[in-house]
């Protein structure tokens, strides 16, 4: 019985679904399995984000690929951005889909039929859009960029709201990641050994956290708790109210790149390929339940699981046709771009991994298909 699914991006440019499931229906252990792995971008992963239906994913190939992850297939590729595509979120009653890039633009496209409703081209005044996170409450938006602002975006009106200048906190670092809490009242801003949490009423900082180390994967497990992994392989939790370290474990060699929040279990994944699902209690220590090594490096992380309000009633349903002649500034991938691929499943994968996965003699390369997709 599955029980959640997670998407990861590799370094290696595959695209990877992992399975957290029962081994048996009559046990309560848990094991990770892979669900499929997908090579159709030309360069190293960025970005992955999902809604109830669609998974997308960016790379510095500077195209963004859509899933259907109900008929688990390919079904189009956006060619909007002139530079590599930093992040991507669907908005939270999934509408649309937002897209950064290097190129200096901020994107919005109308979800399934995936034609460009908004563009700002100069985002950030010309300089590279690093990354943008939507609002729990979907109002609004924060980006970071090169130029050294955070950027809030009215996404009721499609306009900006209003630029804080970022530049005295650094001289040298750029934001490159935001991460709101469950609720909105909370923002974090990691700036290499510093994780600086925001609170959205009274404008300024509520903690600055500093570590040894650099900081990388931030996710807020409560609306005042935020656990994040740092260069070493450790990681680390704090309450933001009581301003104090809740608890702290070491979790591998190699740096922790992302974490990710799934019901009451946070998913870890290591630069090296190692994902590990830990079960959640409360404020004390976590405790490890699952884990798999992906013979690559992930880039990035996100969740698939299905949300029960807003399953799709009808799976048979066809994808809206895109037509050339309304999409508005999205150039149209050619016909093999589009046609409908279905992912691997039932154990004959679409495509076997390439020798640019470098494998270790320790650990084989045994790359596996989930049997219950």
């Amino acid at each position: 019985m599955d029980i959640f699914e997670i998407i990861l991006g590799s370094y290696e440019s595959f695209v990877i679904g992992v399975k957290c499931r029962f081994k048996s229906q009559q046990s309560k252990e848990l094991e990770l399995v892979q669900s499929f792995n997908d090579h159709v971008h030309q360069a190293s992963i960025r970005s992955v984000s999902c809604s109830s239906k669609y998974m997308v994913s960016s790379s510095t190939d500077e195209t963004i690929e859509v899933y259907n992850m109900v008929k688990r297939c390919h079904v189009h590729t956006i060619l909007q951005h002139s530079g590599t595509v930093t992040s991507l979120a669907f908005t939270p009653d999934e509408s649309h889909l937002i897209s950064t890039s290097d190129d200096g633009s901020i994107a919005m496209f109308e979800t399934g039929t995936w034609k460009l409703k908004k563009l700002w081209d100069k985002a950030h005044k010309g300089s590279a859009v690093s990354f943008l996170a939507v609002h729990p409450s979907g109002k609004l938006a924060l980006s970071v960029g090169k130029d050294k602002t955070l950027r809030t975006w009215n996404l009721v009106k499609g306009r900006p709201a209003y630029t804080t200048n970022q530049s005295s906190m650094s001289s040298y670092y750029f934001f490159d990641n935001i991460i709101w809490s469950p609720d909105g009242q909370y923002y974090g801003l990691p700036l290499n050994t510093k994780l600086m949490i925001f609170n959205v009423e009274t404008a300024g900082i509520a903690f600055t956290i500093e570590d040894s180390y650099k900081i990388h994967g931030v996710t807020f497990i409560a609306e005042h708790l935020v656990c994040y992994g740092s260069e070493n392989g450790s990681l680390h939790c704090y309450d933001i109210i009581n301003k104090e370290s809740i608890w702290e474990i070491k979790i591998g060699d190699t740096r922790v790149k992302c974490l990710i929040k799934v019901d009451n279990r946070l998913v870890t994944a290591l630069s090296d390929g190692h994902v590990t699902v830990w079960e959640l209690n409360g404020s004390k220590k976590p405790v490890e339940s699952c884990s798999l090594f992906l013979d690559c490096r992930i880039t990035c992380i996100c969740n698939n699981s299905l949300r029960k309000s807003k399953m799709v009633k009808d799976e048979s349903e066809e994808e809206p046709e895109v037509k050339n002649d309304i999409i508005v500034g999205v150039n149209i991938p050619n016909k093999t771009q589009i046609i409908k691929r279905k992912l691997p499943i039932n154990g004959v994968p679409n495509k076997q991994l390439k020798p640019s996965i470098k494998k270790k003699k320790s650990i084989p390369n045994n790359w596996k298909v989930s049997e219950n997709v």
